[in-house]
């Protein structure tokens, strides 16, 4: 699988000769080290590779030293670049004998292979469902009602399927009340107030406490 040195995964330790030659690009790259040699930094850089070293883990030890803080200021014009970098990863070796654990875990290209993939596949955009007869018949019916110019048609026809709705939750048996026996249950719930039939007053029942003979 060739990768672009501008889209190298930053984690993935190379282990194969091109793999390497992609890294060190990548890293030259991100370094903004356009004239750096890579034959140089290739051979400065393969034993830190085979160590478990990434591209990602050389440039947090090119900047920081193993405790955080920063190395110094960044690299001048004047400074040879694998100089450069030989240099600051000088203080990652452990005492001079061999080389430190690199600051990030790296992976190696099967590895992140098989997390993109199975990356992409979770993001992947999923295909609905089928609808069923009464979905189908539903978004036929909606899509009628759009089609229409007839805003009266329109309000006519959801009033009428609002009213089927109705229909379908009465007791079976019944019928539907009428206007009539809603005004039968208002004035039942609801005292209507007397009116003289001289006058015009109108007079309110009000129910008053009987008085006490002493």
């Amino acid at each position: 699988m060739q990768i672009e040195p501008n889209r190298w995964p930053g984690r993935v330790v190379p282990s194969t000769d091109a793999d390497v030659d992609v890294a060190v690009e990548s890293l030259c790259v991100r370094a903004s080290w356009p004239d750096a040699d890579r034959r140089w930094v290739r051979r400065l850089l393969e034993p830190w590779f085979k160590a478990g070293w990434s591209v990602d883990a050389l440039l947090v030890a090119v900047d920081t030293l193993p405790d955080g803080t920063r190395q110094g200021r960044p690299r001048s014009r004047a400074q040879v670049a694998h100089e450069f970098l030989r240099a600051r990863l000088r203080t990652w070796t452990a005492d001079g004998a061999g080389l430190a654990s690199p600051p990030l875990k790296g992976v190696t290209l099967g590895e992140w292979y098989r997390v993109n993939r199975r990356n992409a596949a979770l993001h992947a955009p999923r295909r609905g469902r089928g609808l069923t007869q009464e979905g189908q018949r539903a978004r036929a019916e909606t899509r009628a009602l759009a089609h229409r110019r007839d805003p009266v048609a329109r309000s006519r026809e959801k009033g009428r399927r609002r009213q089927e709705v109705l229909d379908s939750l009465l007791v079976p048996g019944q019928e539907v009340p009428s206007f009539a026996d809603s005004w039968k249950l208002v004035a039942e719930l609801v005292p209507v107030p007397r009116v003289c039939t001289a006058c015009g007053h109108v007079r309110n029942e009000v129910s008053r406490p009987a008085h006490r003979v002493a």
